[in-house]
C-alpha cells in the first residue's frame, strides 16, 4: 500500500501552537472521515520559526520516512490543499475525544516527555504568562499587562495558600518578580532564561520549539493551571483532558468558529477572597470574551462540519 505524505514547507509563519499544531489538528477530522490509513500516513512539515516539526517536535504512529525517500508510489498532498479543497470541521470542547483523535495520529517524542518528567508537578499550580505581543494585542485578546497579571497572581497565591508553582514564561523578569515577592513559594521553571525572549527571530529554531513543547507538557502535569490567553498553555488541556485550567483574560478572536483550544478554556472567576483591585482587573480583562455572545452555539461537542 502506498504512503500518503502531507507536506507544508515554510507556509506557517505564526506560533507553534497557535498555527502549526492547530492546523495539523484541524485536518485530522478530514483524514478521519475519509478513512485515511494511519499506518500509511507520513508528514513532511517544515516551518521558519521551528524548523522541521517531525520527528523533532511531534512523531506519528508509523515509521518515519525522510522526505528524500519519496517515490512514485507516494501520494503527496499539500496541507494547504487539504485545508481548502475538502470539507472543513469545527473542533469542539470535548477534550477527551479530541485527545484520542490527536494521539491516533501523533506521538510526543520521548526526549520531550523525559524532559517534562524531570519534575513531579502533581501538587504544583501551573502559571503561564506569555508577554511581548500578548500584552498589547487588542484584536485577538483583551491585553493583560504585567502589573495587572502580578496583582491577579498575588491574590490567587494568597487566597489559595499556594506553596508550589511551575511557571511557564518567555520573560525572565516575571520569574524573578514572583520568586522575590513570594519567598515562601517554591517556584520552578523548565526554561533557562537569561533575558526576555520571543519566538520570532530566535536563531535556534529547533530549541525554541522544544522549549515551548516542554513548557506545555509540564503545564499538562500540574494540579491546576492559571493562564493568560495563549494557545501554548491551552494545548495542555488537550494533552490532559482532566486538567483544571482557567484563562485570566478575554479571548476576542471569533470569525465564524471559536479559536481552538483557547476559546474553550473557562475564565477565572472572581472571588471574595481576592483583593478588590484583583476583582476589578478580572472584570476589566474579561470583557468582550467570545463566550459572552457565542458560547451557546458551540458547547459540548467533538467536531462538526463547518
Amino acid at each position: 500500500m502506498s504512503n500518503t505524505i502531507i507536506t507544508s514547507h515554510n507556509e506557517m509563519t505564526e506560533g507553534l501552537f497557535g498555527m502549526v499544531i492547530l492546523w495539523l489538528l484541524e485536518v485530522l477530522p478530514i483524514l478521519d472521515t475519509n478513512n485515511i490509513d494511519v499506518s500509511t500516513l507520513k508528514w513532511d512539515i517544515s516551518t521558519i520559526n521551528y524548523g522541521s516539526i517531525f520527528p523533532q517536535l511531534l512523531e506519528y504512529n508509523s515509521k518515519y520516512i525522510h522526505p528524500n525517500t519519496y517515490n512514485a508510489e507516494c501520494n503527496v498532498m499539500k496541507l494547504a490543499d487539504i485545508r481548502t479543497k475538502y470539507r472543513q470541521y469545527v473542533l469542539g470542547d470535548d477534550f477527551a475525544a479530541i485527545n484520542k483523535l490527536f494521539f491516533k495520529y501523533f506521538k510526543i517524542p520521548s526526549q520531550l516527555e523525559e524532559a517534562a518528567n524531570i519534575f513531579d508537578l502533581s501538587e504544583f499550580v501551573g502559571i503561564h504568562f506569555r508577554g511581548t505581543d500578548k500584552t498589547i494585542d487588542t484584536n485577538m485578546n483583551e491585553p493583560l499587562s504585567k502589573s495587572d497579571f502580578y496583582i491577579i497572581v498575588d491574590s490567587y497565591i494568597k487566597a489559595h495558600n499556594i506553596s508550589k508553582v511551575f511557571l511557564a514564561t518567555d520573560e525572565a523578569d516575571v520569574f524573578e518578580y514572583l520568586k522575590n515577592k513570594h519567598k515562601q513559594v517554591n517556584f520552578i521553571r523548565a526554561r533557562q532564561l537569561n533575558s526576555n525572549l520571543f519566538w520570532r527571530g530566535n536563531n535556534d529554531v529547533t530549541r525554541n520549539g522544544k522549549e515551548a513543547m516542554v513548557d506545555m507538557l509540564c503545564l499538562s502535569k500540574c494540579k491546576i493551571v492559571l493562564k493568560i490567553s495563549s494557545a501554548l498553555s491551552s494545548f495542555s488541556k488537550l494533552i490532559n483532558p482532566n486538567l483544571n485550567i482557567y484563562r485570566i483574560n478575554a479571548l476576542k478572536m471569533f470569525a465564524d468558529i471559536p479559536y481552538f483550544p483557547d476559546a474553550y478554556i473557562p475564565l477565572l472567576e472572581k472571588s471574595e477572597h481576592y483583593s478588590e483591585e484583583c476583582n476589578r482587573i478580572i472584570d476589566k480583562v474579561q470583557r468582550n470574551d467570545w463566550s459572552k455572545t457565542h458560547k451557546q452555539n458551540f458547547n459540548n461537542f467533538y467536531y462538526v462540519p463547518r
